[in-house]
């Protein structure tokens, strides 16, 4: 586990420097101590550092590492909690690659949160529902019209659906 901390921190830093030559940035004159990619570059580099020093004793305090680890992986692999993980990574991925730019990022959220709650029996449907609204009006709400994030856009299959609805 130590050493994919340390290499997602080695990846962390090696795109944070290509924010320092972002055209964007250069061009309205961001200095380096403010740049975005400083902070990327401090927190990757502390990943790197921790994850090593945590492989490290990982590997020391184990006589036995690689037993150990197939121990561990039998024991994981016959838990349900792994497979419900499992089946809600397949469910992020599904979100952002099919439902994020193909439906309303109302809907698709929506449908995420009421799958992901489903998985893990959070409550009775009608409260999955509610829950799930509620978040994701409070999500367009907050981020979509006080913070002026930009949420993906609705997608162009539905303009000609828009146009005879008068939108």
């Amino acid at each position: 586990m130590g050493l994919f901390f340390a290499a997602v921190g080695v990846y962390m830093c090696i795109a944070a420097f290509s924010m320092f030559n972002d055209p964007m940035l250069r061009a309205i004159g961001t200095p380096k101590t403010s740049n975005p990619g400083m902070t990327t570059v401090v927190i990757g580099g502390l990943l790197v550092l921790m994850g090593t020093i945590m492989a490290l004793l990982g590997l020391a305090g184990s006589r036995k590492p690689f037993s150990v680890g197939g121990g561990a992986l039998g024991e994981m692999f016959r838990s349900e909690r792994f497979w419900k993980s499992l089946l809600v990574l397949g469910l992020i991925a599904v979100y952002f690659f099919v439902l994020w730019n193909n439906t309303p990022y109302w809907f698709s959220t929506m449908l995420f949160l009421c799958a992901t709650m489903r998985i893990f029996k959070t409550g009775a449907w009608w409260k999955i529902i509610l829950i799930s609204a509620l978040t994701t009006a409070f999500i367009l709400y907050f981020f979509g019209k006080l913070a002026l994030v930009p949420l993906p856009s609705e997608p162009g299959w539905l303009n000609p659906i828009y146009k005879l609805l008068g939108r």
